[in-house]
């Protein structure tokens, strides 16, 4: 299996990006497949790993 290629930019810890990540992750429709959705602190720890 290859190695997954990892992006280090500085675009990818800006802050301002996790609102709108929140915003799809707390949305019923885009997480249908998922046990639930997911509210801002469990967003935003999932985008920081």
């Amino acid at each position: 299996m290859a190695e997954p290629i990892e992006f280090d930019t500085e675009r990818q810890r800006l802050a301002a990006d996790y609102g709108p990540f929140a915003a799809l992750n707390a949305d019923s429709r885009v997480m249908q497949f998922f046990p639930a959705p997911l509210d801002r602190i469990a967003s935003d720890a999932m985008a920081m790993r």
